[in-house]
């Protein structure tokens, strides 16, 4: 028999034997009450809607049959969310570190693949809510609110040994910080400036909005999870005692609308923008390599004898994003490809020198560079164009013009590039470091025994000095 009513009871119940036997059940109670009204006069068709309207709300009807049947802790779906959930509290708790975003007065950075990370996390808790609702399963909600009261307990414990420091006390809730990045960049600074940022380690402007959702939002997003688990699971509970549920299904609902729109929108925005970037990226080779050769060679082709504010004023409009932290330099930028450092004399200003470092904004979280980790863009295998290249970087020797290693295409190899005016004497000296890493199955500079570099100084376009080991 067809029936929605019994359709819709027969699909709560989890154990295939007991839903035969309960759908067997409740087909002859309503062929009873519509043979009842067929006998009085109706039609069988005004009979079987009548019937169905007594047989009552089938939710109602489901949930508590489905308890008295089931052994709900058992139940496949229950083991597969109680298992997913408390993977995701762990790393949560293991990769806490990474998730943390760094602040401080300027400005907020971030990595694309953690935001994603971020929003899958909060995506899942909220089609595990959804999915316990519909399948009246009230061990799902009591795991997740028992995974974001331990998060919310985090708060109290303090941890100095954070890699990544916050203005707030760094806990568990700010795994969800990167989640809102991209909402709070184009909001508080534009489009563009989002789009210009999605693959490169770009701060976030210091304002009271961004303040308000990478320090306060968070916790609220844990508080919505926790009300919502509490709501969810004494809304199956009544179900289950046959008692009513209707204050409870607004706010339910309203969590349930709020977060899967919010969702949706910044997962439709972010993959949307980042994939459009990826593509635009490719087609104008703006990656890495690309970058750090554009950055090589707006050293080597800067003018340093300019009047110092004249060159502060070209570097700055590159387009580069400029580091607030500055210890030695007077100016600092970088990119995907690197770093752009400008110093100048201590006291006197009797020179200006502007360096380039393979820093590597593209895939290297911490800001700081480690010079014991190897940049992943520069390690290569032993393939003969490498062996060629490395070849031809050993043979350079004095003499040997900056023009020729130019056309050679070895800059690509740069690691180090520092050009220097030296004002008093008019003269230009650069010093620059070619380097390839071989790839030997590590990651770190153990005993340099993967790195092969020469340093050359030139001056007047020509090497004057070369050294290597």
């Amino acid at each position: 028999m067809t029936n929605r009513f019994i359709d819709k009871v027969s699909e709560q119940i989890s154990d295939k034997h007991s839903r035969t036997l309960i759908t067997a059940e409740l087909e002859s109670h309503l062929l009873d009450k519509i043979d009842y009204y067929v006998d009085i006069g109706y039609s069988k068709e005004e009979a079987e809607k009548r019937a169905t309207e007594e047989m009552g709300d089938p939710d109602d009807t489901a949930v508590p049959l489905n308890f008295l049947h089931t052994n709900i802790f058992l139940s496949p779906f229950t083991i597969i969310c109680a298992c997913l959930v408390t993977a995701m509290f762990l790393c949560t708790v293991f990769l806490k570190d990474k998730f943390i975003y760094r602040y401080d007065t300027v400005f907020y950075r971030h990595d694309i693949l953690l935001d994603f990370i971020s929003l899958a996390f909060i995506i899942t808790y909220v089609v595990l809510l959804i999915l316990s609702r519909k399948k009246n399963n009230y061990v799902i909600p009591i795991i997740i609110l028992i995974s974001f009261i331990l998060q919310f307990v985090s708060i109290f414990f303090e941890n100095d040994n954070y890699e990544i420091c916050s203005a707030g006390h760094p806990n568990l809730l700010y795994f969800y910080q990167p989640a809102v990045f991209a909402v709070v960049k184009t909001v508080t600074e534009g489009f563009s400036a989002y789009m210009q940022c999605i693959f490169t380690k770009v701060p976030a402007q210091y304002s009271g909005f961004a303040v308000f959702c990478f320090e306060i939002l968070p916790y609220i997003i844990g508080a919505i999870f926790i009300l919502w688990s509490i709501l969810l699971l004494i809304k199956i509970c009544r179900r289950e005692m046959l008692l009513s549920n209707k204050g409870l299904q607004i706010p339910i609902g309203f969590f349930e609308i709020c977060m899967c729109i919010f969702l949706s929108v910044n997962l439709v925005y972010m993959t949307a923008t980042t994939t459009y970037k990826a593509v635009e990226n490719c087609k104008t080779d703006n990656n890495y390599s690309a970058n750090k050769q554009e950055m090589v060679d707006y050293v080597l082709t800067s003018d340093l004898s300019k009047d110092k504010s004249e060159v502060f004023s070209d570097l700055a409009s590159q387009g580069y994003y400029q580091k607030s932290e500055m210890l030695y330099s007077e100016a600092v930028y970088y990119d995907k490809g690197g770093e752009l450092s400008l110093i100048c004399g201590k006291n006197d200003d009797s020179s200006i020198c502007l360096q380039y470092n393979s820093e590597d904004y593209l895939n290297s979280y911490d800001e700081h560079f480690n010079f014991d980790t190897l940049n992943k863009n520069s390690i290569y295998n032993e393939s003969p164009k490498i062996l060629v290249d490395l070849d031809a970087i050993q043979k350079i020797s004095k003499g040997t013009t900056l023009e020729s290693i130019q056309k050679s295409g070895l800059l690509k190899y740069t690691d180090y590039v520092s050009k220097t005016f030296y004002k008093d004497k008019k003269e230009t000296e650069i010093k620059l470091c070619l380097t390839i890493y071989l790839n030997n199955g590590t990651d770190y500079l153990e005993e340099s025994d993967n790195r092969n570099y020469k340093i050359l100084t030139i001056k007047d376009g020509v090497v004057v000095d070369c050294y290597s080991d």
